[in-house]
């Protein structure tokens, strides 16, 4: 008898000693948890509460999939999260003069994007171009940058460059072409010369776009 009272505190010292270790990467939560754990972050199904509460999914310490979020404040979020910022469809309600105010909708990097899915960029149409690849490169800076590259070769430069946005400031340097400071949703056209790849002759590259999510836009034009 003594032989398993003396596990099962040990199990129960192991059990508690792993879950104070585990721990949530948002400081309004980092009260207590309970839940699953992975290498020492919240992981997997869990409850954390700190000022604020969350019950949901983590991974690697912050919500992560699905989950409610209540804010000391009284207001609470229900539905998709992703690397603890809402990211997908879900539903925000706060109070306001002492009556519910509700959010149903899709949300992006915790930004409310509305009721109808928007997508993060959109190719309006290109003239000769092969392919576009945007890549977003943070959320801080509002910069749109512009690379082309050929068999392999990448550069920010090419002949004949116009360049047209909706907002920001346009520069072209040696190691930067494009839109600083811009705003979103950010309209874009590019357009410039270079010979054709089937013959000698010059030809003209265009494209038009608008990137929508706001953040640090990278485009590599493949021509």
């Amino acid at each position: 008898m003594k032989i398993l009272m003396i596990l099962t505190f040990a199990l129960y010292a192991v059990t508690a000693a792993g879950q104070s270790e585990c721990k949530v990467l948002l400081p309004a939560l980092s009260g207590s948890y309970e839940g699953g754990c992975r290498k020492g972050l919240a992981d997997g199904d869990g409850v954390a509460i700190g000022t604020d509460t969350y019950k949901g999914s983590f991974k690697k310490g912050l919500p992560d999939g699905e989950g409610t979020y209540t804010w000391s404040t009284g207001a609470v979020y229900t539905g998709q999260w992703k690397k603890g910022m809402r990211d997908g469809y879900g539903t925000f309600t706060y109070p306001v003069n002492e009556m519910d105010s509700i959010q149903d909708g899709h949300w992006r990097a915790d930004v409310y994007i509305g009721k109808e899915h928007v997508a993060p960029y959109v190719i309006q149409n290109m003239t000769g171009i092969r392919r576009a690849s945007f890549h977003k490169q943070g959320k801080g800076d509002s910069y749109v940058t512009f690379k082309f590259e050929r068999s392999g070769n990448t550069t920010y430069e090419v002949d004949g460059l116009i360049m047209q946005g909706s907002s920001g400031e346009e520069s072209i340097v040696s190691s930067f072409t494009g839109f600083q400071h811009a705003s979103f949703p950010f309209e874009g056209r590019v357009r410039f010369q270079a010979p054709s790849l089937l013959s000698s002759s010059t030809f003209t590259y265009e494209m038009r776009f608008v990137i929508n999510e706001p953040g640090d836009w990278l485009i590599t034009i493949y021509y």
